[in-house]
């Protein structure tokens, strides 16, 4: 299997990479002089060899942090002061290579409507066959928790979705994912394959956060898990490494790679998998459950067994069976009161207990993207 991985990655034309705060920084603040110019020198290369290339930086909060003596500032207003320094510095690091920058600030909320998402993804699109190099930040001075994605390792998978990549490159500042903390147990492996599916490998990934970051190694393996579903092969590698992104797309065995899932998700049901945050849950029984899984079957509100949250007609909401696992994401076209009075109904009690059908089906086929469980 990891060969075949890495015969994908050399293969691979478009390509989002994402670098994390405590690669490009120092504990101060300050930019890593040696590692930034290496990051740029190698993004040049990729797009000298005519691969196209998105880049997710984090580094605002730390530059901001680096700028401003006052502690009394809050992390938005740190961004708010870093970001155009973060963005001056790839402009005049990549400028010698001769590659033209542009900035696209995002919140969740801009990927969660789809019209748009789908303007971001056309965009960003035209942006790259320009041959000019997106740089990808959350934006963080209007992001209050609802509109954030949690950190730039989920947004960098979400970004590799609209822009529909072949790989994901997540940088950081260890080699890749271990069997055990590294720093801890002296007999920790790295892994150069896995299952980002495999709630085993999630819980070797523990969940650290960095100083100036919000992810860890296991928002990592998420979001790998993520670009997964739309068939997006993702690899974990250190930042620190010189040559890392050479070496990764040459076929070296560096770092950990995950295999996308067999079945990828296209079109709308992808965009419902990665991009949309839940507003509620309808747990169903077993039968319902088994149908959802098995693909190409609505959900019936005669399924349901119980509904949580408050939503409305249209919303995204998570669906899981009787045991708590979840069976996938879908756009639920009853709201979340009349889903209620009509769980475990036919058809002809709904209008008996509503006073109108609202729809035959709670979630139509079209509108659901089934969970990738492991093995699938």
């Amino acid at each position: 299997m990891t060969l075949a991985l890495r015969k994908s990655l050399v293969a691979s034309k478009r390509i989002v990479v994402k670098v994390g705060s405590q690669v490009l920084c120092q504990r101060n603040g300050q930019i890593d002089e040696a590692v930034f110019a290496a990051l740029c020198q190698e993004l040049g290369e990729l797009l000298a060899a005519r691969r196209e290339v998105v880049l997710v930086s984090s580094g605002a909060v730390a530059l901001g942090t680096g700028a401003l003596a006052q502690s009394s500032v809050g992390k938005q207003a740190l961004a708010a002061i870093g970001q155009p320094l973060l963005m001056a510095r790839y402009r005049t690091q990549l400028g010698e290579s001769g590659v033209q920058v542009a900035q696209i600030l995002l919140t969740h909320a801009d990927l969660a409507d789809r019209g748009r998402f789908l303007h971001a993804r056309r965009v960003m699109g035209e942006l790259v066959d320009a041959g000019v190099l997106p740089i990808v930040n959350e934006n963080d001075t209007v992001a209050v928790d609802e509109l954030r994605f949690g950190d730039n390792d989920a947004l960098a998978a979400q970004v590799a979705h609209v822009v529909g990549a072949d790989a994901l490159v997540l940088l950081t500042e260890v080699e890749g994912l271990y069997t055990a903390d590294p720093r801890q147990d002296p007999s920790a492996r790295l892994l150069s394959a896995a299952d980002g599916h495999d709630d085993a490998v999630l819980e070797t990934a523990g969940a650290g956060t960095s100083q100036f970051g919000t992810g860890g190694m296991r928002s990592k393996v998420l979001a790998a898990r993520k670009a997964s579903e739309v068939g997006v092969l993702c690899v974990i590698a250190s930042g620190k490494r010189f040559g890392v992104l050479g070496a990764l797309f040459a076929g070296a065995e560096v770092g950990t790679v995950f295999r996308p899932v067999a079945r990828r998700l296209t079109g709308k049901r992808s965009w419902i998998a990665t991009s949309v945050r839940t507003r509620g849950t309808v747990v169903v029984d077993d039968g319902a459950a088994h149908a959802l899984r098995a693909g190409g079957r609505s959900l019936l509100p005669i399924g349901v067994k119980s509904v949580e949250g408050r939503f409305q007609a249209g919303d995204p909401v998570l669906v899981s069976d009787l045991r708590g696992v979840p069976v996938g994401r879908g756009l639920i076209r009853y709201d979340s009161d009349e889903a209620r009075r009509a769980a475990g109904r036919r058809s002809d009690e709904i209008i008996n207990e509503i006073g109108w059908l609202p729809a035959s089906e709670l979630i139509h086929r079209d509108d659901f993207a089934p969970h990738k469980r492991q093995g699938s």
